[in-house]
């Protein structure tokens, strides 16, 4: 095959003659669509960044044009340009899509920021707790804390206190204990 034809050549959209919801799209305006998809389509792809959802939306005013004519010839009225007609179903439909996704986008980012400052403010309110409960222990009880914390064995921190881990482990538990007591924890059993 040719690549300089294959370049040149403009996509073929593929249009159903049924949008979304199952509504029949009229023959010429089927014929219509597919006369303009090749300019309409991606200008919506543009604005919306999804190609399935620029084909669909134009499915869609296809299908709301095809019963916006049967109405109007069941009047006796007539469309002058179907295509002009057409696009400016299809504009209107991508701008609304693209307002839903603007404030659904909003409300993510508002709810987003809300979980955020919730995190923030339960972080802060742990923090406070844990620095009211370092408060009522001795220097090295919160020094074997704070390396417990960082990972220590109950070994490796009693060598670096001069006490067994055993005696290290003891003292963490009891801090543990008068911690339980004072926010009146209760330990489950089982």
């Amino acid at each position: 095959m040719d690549p300089t034809r294959e370049a040149t050549s403009s996509p073929r959209f593929l249009l159903n003659s049924v949008d979304l919801s199952g509504r029949e799209i009229d023959p010429t305006v089927l014929s219509v669509a597919h006369r303009i998809a090749p300019k309409a389509i991606p200008y919506a792809e543009r604005l919306l960044g999804d190609p399935a959802v620029a084909v669909n939306l134009f499915e869609q005013a296809a299908a709301s044009v095809s019963e916006a004519i049967k109405t109007k010839q069941a009047s006796g009225s007539t469309v002058r340009d179907l295509a002009a007609y057409l696009f400016r179903a299809y504009i209107r439909l991508v701008s609304e899509s693209k307002r839903k996704d603007a404030s659904l986008q909003e409300s993510l980012d508002a709810q987003a920021e809300s979980q955020n400052s919730q995190g923030d403010l339960v972080r802060a309110e742990a923090a406070l707790l844990l620095d009211e409960i370092m408060r009522t222990c001795d220097r090295l009880t919160r020094e074997v804390a704070f390396r417990r914390l960082e990972g220590l064995s109950w070994k490796e921190i009693g060598e670096r206190y001069g006490l067994s881990s055993h005696a290290v482990e003891a003292r963490f538990s009891k801090a543990l204990d008068r911690a339980r007591k004072r926010l009146k924890i209760q330990i489950r059993e089982g």
